[in-house]
């Protein structure tokens, strides 16, 4: 009896190749040439030596592809430019390669770790000097500054998916290829005022030297994106404001900063002659909580001597105790408890009396960023 034509056909797997092909083709834009990775070769003479960075853009390359078609040339053109490595390049060709990467070294290793069978590319034919070619693109790319990538981030978090949901502050990180505190440094800076905003980019636009250094420049504001974030935009607009104007200093600020919105102020004492020595003031209108008597005073005691009688269960008793054995303080009313821990205890300061109360008081101590980070740090 003759076999049905069809019945040794491996229908699943035939299903699962036109995914992975469309899968494929989602990853490509369309309209470009396309080669697989193996077929590519890079350039001998880049010069760009230790490629970094290839596992984050290889993931996101798994899941958004390469949205940017890699320079690539012809081996025959590429051995008339540098005859010196004719040698190796026909080597590679015999292997099945059809071109030298010009741009896009970094894609390409990402697409091999990737697994990608096909990449977008672009094919010069003629190119006078590829090594001066090569520092044209370089330095012709032009990065967004600090406050343009936040304003980026903020508006890709509040996007929605097709199921309403949105990324989170990790997501976004690992879709893009850079760190979760990268990601929540920028978005923090949407918190400064203009001013200090305006002061971020200057101090980025003179890492890339693209400040002029004129004798108004050196007259300017200059923040880090890392201070810019973690200290001032924790203060209120109105001491932002007055970091600006001059009358509140770096060394204030960061201790200022430390404290809710409803007891930052101006240090007292914040003049010209403490801006110049930076030193903490001794005396201030938002001084740090001191640390607890019963911590200092662990600290300082001297050790009794051991020759002493033992005293009785009840002189062992702290002062703060009751007849009970328990802790004034946790029979003390809510409000009571959290105004004491608010004046007792320094910002990052935690005491452990139980996991509700770490949570409480991690959402009380940190901010949502913060939050967010330290998540990611438990669940890795």
């Amino acid at each position: 009896m003759s076999q049905k034509p069809g019945l040794k056909r491996n229908l699943a797997d035939e299903r699962a190749a036109r995914k992975a092909a469309t899968q494929q083709a989602r990853l490509v834009p369309q309209g470009l040439p396309t080669a697989h990775p193996n077929q590519l070769m890079p350039s001998p003479e880049n010069g760009r030596k230790k490629l970094l960075k290839i596992d984050e853009l290889a993931d996101t390359l798994r899941t958004d592809g390469m949205n940017t078609a890699m320079t690539v040339i012809p081996p025959d053109v590429y051995m008339d430019l540098y005859p010196q490595h004719k040698e190796a390049v026909e080597a590679q060709v015999a292997a099945g390669v059809l071109f030298v990467v010009h741009h896009g070294h970094r894609r390409l290793a990402a697409a091999l770790k990737a697994g990608l069978t096909e990449v977008p590319i672009l094919v010069r034919r003629e190119v006078p000097s590829l090594r001066i070619a090569a520092i044209q693109e370089n330095l012709q790319r032009m990065a967004l500054n600090p406050i343009e990538e936040a304003l980026e981030f903020h508006g890709a978090l509040e996007e929605k998916d097709e199921t309403g949901k949105q990324l989170s502050q990790r997501e976004l990180a690992k879709r893009v290829g850079c760190s979760q505190t990268y990601v929540s440094h920028r978005v923090a800076l949407l918190r400064l005022v203009p001013a200090l905003q305006q002061a971020t980019i200057d101090h980025w636009l003179k890492e890339q030297q693209l400040l002029d250094t004129d004798d108004e420049s050196s007259e300017r504001v200059l923040l880090p994106v890392r201070e810019a974030a973690t200290v001032f935009a924790r203060l209120r607009p109105d001491l932002q404001d007055a970091f600006v104007r001059g009358e509140l200093t770096s060394s204030h600020a960061a201790l200022v900063s430390k404290l809710p919105d409803e007891q930052q102020a101006i240090p007292e004492g914040a003049d010209d002659c403490a801006a110049i020595t930076e030193e903490a003031p001794t005396s201030t209108a938002a001084r740090l909580p001191e640390p607890r008597p019963s911590e200092e005073a662990a600290a300082e005691a001297p050790r009794e001597d051991s020759r002493k009688p033992a005293a009785s269960p009840s002189e062992n008793r702290p002062a703060t105790e009751g007849t009970s054995g328990e802790p004034h303080s946790s029979r003390q009313p809510e409000a009571v408890r959290s105004s004491v821990a608010t004046e007792a205890e320094p910002r990052g300061v935690i005491v452990v009396r139980g996991i509700a109360d770490l949570a409480a008081s991690i959402r009380e101590l940190l901010q949502e960023d913060e939050i967010e980070e330290l998540r990611g740090h438990l669940s890795s």
